[in-house]
């Protein structure tokens, strides 16, 4: 990379994409972390400043202004994004069909390699599990705090407690500040393990509204790209955890 490489901020069809972009990898956390920041002036605003691309060599820069000791710039290639495959444990390709975004990609790669120097951002109980690729698996307030730079607010993510019912009190109010704040929150919701449960264990969802006149949660699972709606206090019993922020 050249020292006089110039980047520019991703654009608002870029964060359209992204926000429309499939989770592929076991990094749910990462895909809805970043859907729920397309979704509001304050989120895209940080998607500009933290993904930039160079005009001529395409290279991406993803900026951690919470990396550990001091905020960090990531750089990744198109090359390196194109050599980014969904493999087993054996390094056999897995075939999945579905469109690859490389600007999710991209931060997928950073995070492999910031972990690859900061071993601790990754949760130590996430290193225990079978991952492929360094950043599969992971808590969202981890990703948070370092992409944003900011400490998000969290209900119950590492407690031992399957669901949300020990918070109620803490999830109403959170869920107040959401359905209040006219659009303007990053939240994200995932699920313990909890057997005879329609949600996949250990998943994240996009927090995308909350409306409590119809006491409902609008729910955006990355994974399948579609949203589910529940009543708040199904929502209460089935899920663990929340994470994020109210702007």
């Amino acid at each position: 990379m050249s020292i006089n490489t110039k980047f520019f901020p991703i654009n608002n069809r870029d964060i359209s994409l992204l926000q429309k972009s499939r989770q592929i990898f076991s990094d749910c956390y990462l895909t809805s972390t970043l859907n729920s920041l397309t979704r509001n002036d304050f989120g895209r605003n940080l998607l500009k400043q933290n993904i930039q691309k160079s005009l001529n060599s395409d290279i991406y820069k993803i900026h951690f202004p919470g990396s550990p000791e001091k905020p960090k710039d990531i750089f990744v290639t198109e090359t390196e994004i194109n050599n980014l495959v969904l493999t087993d444990k054996y390094a056999n390709i897995i075939n999945h069909g579905f469109e690859e975004n490389s600007i999710q990609k991209a931060v997928e790669l950073a995070m492999n390699k910031l972990i690859q120097k900061y071993p601790r951002i990754k949760s130590l109980i996430c290193r225990y599990a079978d991952s492929v690729e360094n950043f599969e698996y992971n808590f969202p307030s981890e990703f948070m705090s370092i992409f944003t730079g900011k400490q998000p607010t969290v209900i119950n993510e590492k407690s031992l407690r399957m669901s949300l019912k020990s918070k109620q009190k803490q999830v109403f109010e959170i869920l107040k500040e959401i359905n209040n704040s006219n659009g303007d929150f990053n939240f994200v919701a995932g699920t313990g393990f909890k057997r005879k449960s329609e949600f996949d264990d250990w998943h994240c969802f996009t927090v995308q509204d909350v409306n409590l006149k119809n006491n409902s949660i609008t729910l955006y699972n990355t994974r399948i790209c579609s949203s589910t709606v529940l009543n708040i206090n199904t929502f209460i019993d089935k899920f663990k955890y929340l994470a994020g922020y109210i702007n």
